[in-house]
């Protein structure tokens, strides 16, 4: 079974000025979601990002450099993610179609990325 991640992309803050009442309806279909997929057995992981504290990290003059983000222009930011098992990209397209993150809002949008399988990588390396 392959894993597939995917990135739940979203405009900054879309959802700050939520009622208190929406924002638990909107928890409560992404749990139920997502209990849907780990009783299925296709839920590897996922979790919610928090809004502040992200830190960039680049390369400038050849030395990291740590500066706050995202930025006021930033057009979307990622808000969450899921790692999902299926059996190939059509069947995790499938699933990706099934999250509440599209329908919460027209401007959310999913990416959805195959995870390399480092098993064997890691193997060669050792």
């Amino acid at each position: 079974m392959a894993q597939y991640m995917l990135l739940l992309h979203q405009v900054p803050n879309y959802n700050m000025d939520l009622p208190r009442e929406k924002m638990l309806d909107m928890t409560r279909r992404y749990m139920a979601w997502a209990d849907s997929l780990r009783q299925k057995g296709k839920l590897a992981g996922g979790e919610k990002l928090v809004a502040g504290g992200v830190r960039h990290v680049r390369i400038e003059n050849g030395k990291p450099v740590a500066s706050d983000g995202p930025y006021a222009e930033a057009k979307d930011v990622i808000g969450g993610y899921f790692v999902i098992e299926a059996r190939d990209a059509a069947e995790a397209e499938a699933i990706a179609r099934e999250c509440p993150h599209l329908a919460i809002s027209a401007t959310n949008w999913v990416e959805l990325r195959p995870i390399e399988d480092m098993s064997q990588a890691r193997a060669a390396a050792s």
